[in-house]
């Protein structure tokens, strides 16, 4: 699994922002002398993902990320140039996070691959309940940006990929018929259910996801 550049994979959120604790580490930041290097870079990514979770992209502002991270402006354009760029750099950084802790998650649990297929859905329902759950964060950039932004869909493919072929796998040790329609069934499920979970503000669309899943794989 990928490694974290903000040592996320201790903080369980992902593509969906820790909103309470970012926001409190906002407030921390400000008492802090400005970072640099490392640290610095990891507040950038920090403050952008949140901010665009929580707000949008297009309503985020340079000023906020600033404000939020304590990072100099010079610093965050000497990096990476521009909003967009940062932003680019976030999510991608956020959906590599989001997949180690899922998939995980997903290696800890116990069963036959059918069990753990199942699993999938008990790990969303666990993601969904978070107080802080707002949905993907790369799902919710591209409805805003109406898949106009050729950059970003780059990174919702290759994000995509990866999660394709965790799936294609287990399917593959289910001895599923036919592996590829499968594999893309549950990715919709999933997909979906993400979707209503944030739109309903519950987490009930990942058992119900759960149960279609179970009929399936039967």
């Amino acid at each position: 699994m990928e490694k974290s550049l903000v040592g996320s994979q201790k903080r369980k959120s992902l593509l969906s922002p820790t909103a309470a604790k970012r926001a409190g580490r906002a407030r921390m930041v400000q008492k802090d002398a400005q970072p640099t290097g490392p640290k610095a870079n990891a507040r950038l990514l920090e403050a952008a993902i949140g901010l665009c979770c929580r707000k949008g992209v297009a309503a985020t502002s340079v000023d906020e990320i600033i404000e939020e991270s304590g990072v100099a402006r010079m610093t965050l354009y000497n990096r990476y140039g521009s909003k967009d760029a940062l932003i680019h750099a976030a999510l991608a950084h956020e959906a590599s996070v989001w997949r180690a802790w899922f998939f995980t998650r997903l290696a800890e649990t116990s069963g036959s691959p059918r069990e753990r297929l199942l699993a999938l859905f008990d790990i969303m329902d666990e993601w969904f309940r978070r107080d802080d759950y707002l949905g993907c964060a790369l799902m919710n950039a591209a409805m805003e940006s109406r898949n106009t932004d050729e950059k970003l869909a780059e990174i919702i493919r290759a994000h995509k990929s990866h999660v394709l072929e965790q799936l294609r796998a287990l399917v593959h040790a289910a001895g599923a018929d036919d592996v590829e329609l499968l594999t893309q069934q549950l990715d919709l499920l999933m997909d979906g259910a993400i979707v209503k979970a944030a739109i309903k503000k519950i987490p009930a669309p990942a058992l119900e996801a759960r149960k279609i899943a179970e009929k399936l794989l039967s």
